[in-house]
């Protein structure tokens, strides 16, 4: 019989050796191109947000001091305004971060000292601190100006030619939403109370006499206004960085409807009515999740003409604004940057934002827009 011959303790060390240096270039080219997937989908993750965020924000802020054919510097309003709620005597306010950011993911500040100006009371608890906040008000976006077909000074309504909503949009005029009349020369702000015939023609709209924070002071429009004259929808809206769903910082939007600042999907649903708050408010909802940090800056001068960019501390005239710069520091998800080779100090404008050595890809993502209604 022949002897069947085996391997060699030798050779089977050998080729288990050969085996292992064959596996460990395998699992280094797998890291290697699992980091380098993880980056690419964080940097895609990355650029998503900074699309959504000038897909948002910006409309809201280039709008800023719209109200139909006419100007802020010539709108009047007759509904009960707070210090910054329904307060349209400027196109934009902001308030100025001065305190650091808590942390990454930080809970919600409620000290209203934490920014310059004083953040104003209704928008306590919101926003994380460290992080700037802007209020700006103007046209709806996705609305046009509709001709007005009839109006009565002191009847509490006016009827329009069609709704402001274009196709293919089938949003709809709701009670609590903020309109304005314009006769170019001048406008004037007022809630909607109650309307009728909201999917025709030829919708009349009242305006009613209430009592409290967004109702109107009176019925009628002093003075009158023409027939012929314009009508425009508004909003003011809030934006700012809070602690979203699962502990993680977001950019928020939030509208002010129904005497509270609440989601932009109450604009769709309406108040009770105009005068009266929603039955269930709707809490802000997060706009652009993986936004840690919001710094502005505020184009100021005099005839149209940038002279200096400040934060909202050294802004003395709200009318004398002509653009705004927005800075965002933007995170990817864990895993997307080697560990030990990110950044922990990213500069966004005028603030240094520190962040955690964790695996997150960062960027800081800069716009800045030219507010078009200011120099009217």
């Amino acid at each position: 019989m022949k002897r069947i011959r085996g391997f060699s303790l030798v050779e089977l060390m050998v080729a288990i050796a050969i085996g292992l240096v064959v596996l460990a270039g395998i699992v280094t080219v797998f890291v290697a191109q699992r980091q380098v997937y993880g980056t690419a989908t964080a940097q895609a993750s990355i650029q998503n947000a900074e699309n959504a965020i000038a897909a948002m924000v910006a409309p809201a802020v280039r709008g800023a001091g719209f109200a139909g054919c006419g100007a802020f510097s010539t709108t009047g309003s007759i509904i009960n305004s707070g210090s910054l709620a329904y307060n349209f005597s400027a196109p934009m306010f902001g308030y100025d971060a001065s305190v650091p950011m808590a942390g990454l993911n930080a809970a919600n500040d409620g000290n209203v000292g934490d920014w310059t100006p004083a953040l104003d009371s209704t928008l306590t608890g919101l926003p994380e601190a460290g992080s700037d906040v802007i209020v700006v008000g103007g046209e709806l976006p996705g609305t046009i100006p509709v001709p007005v077909t009839n109006i009565v000074g002191n009847s509490g309504q006016l009827t329009i030619q069609s709704q402001p909503f274009p196709p293919p949009s089938t949003a709809t005029v709701q009670p609590g939403m903020i309109g304005a009349v314009s006769d170019c020369s001048k406008s004037i702000a007022f809630t909607i109370f109650s309307q009728a015939g909201a999917n025709s023609n030829n919708l009349i709209i009242h305006h009613d006499q209430g009592s409290g924070t967004g109702s109107n002071k009176q019925a009628d429009f002093a003075p009158n206004f023409p027939q012929g004259s314009q009508f425009v929808l508004m909003q003011q809206e809030a934006f700012y960085v809070g602690q979203g769903p699962g502990g993680q910082s977001a950019l928020y939007g939030a509208v002010m409807m129904c005497g509270n600042w609440q989601a932009l999907s109450v604009l769709a649903t309406g108040c009770a009515n105009g005068n009266g708050p929603k039955a269930s408010g709707t809490a802000p909802q997060p706009l652009v999740s993986g936004v840690d940090n919001m710094q502005i800056l505020y184009g100021i001068g005099s005839g149209g003409v940038i002279q200096q960019w400040v934060s909202a501390s050294a802004v003395t005239n709200w009318a004398q604004v002509y653009a705004v710069r927005m800075g965002f520091l933007i995170e990817g998800p864990p895993g997307s940057a080697p560990p030990g080779a990110n950044q922990t100090s990213w500069p966004v404008l005028d603030a240094t934002v520190k962040v955690p050595a964790d695996t997150r890809l960062r960027h800081v993502y800069v716009m800045t827009l030219s507010i078009r209604n200011a120099t009217l």
